[in-house]
């Protein structure tokens, strides 16, 4: 879920979110490196994948992050 109603509905219902991001990072965060990870994430927003821009920015960041 990418969406940040969403998001604001389950925090405050207590529940924890995982987007369709988590398993790229969960990826890079593993070992594999973020160059690749980062063309997933890319390819998905190409095939149209919906991504609020700021979770977008902050995955972008996460992986730069990883591979510094």
């Amino acid at each position: 879920m990418d969406e940040t109603y969403g998001r604001d509905v389950a925090a405050t219902e207590g529940i924890t979110t995982r987007g369709t991001a988590y398993p790229v990072l969960s990826i890079a965060t593993r070992g594999r490196s973020a160059p690749p990870t980062r063309a997933a994430l890319d390819a998905m927003v190409e095939a149209d994948w919906y991504c609020a821009l700021d979770v977008y920015a902050r995955v972008v960041r996460k992986l730069d992050s990883i591979a510094d």
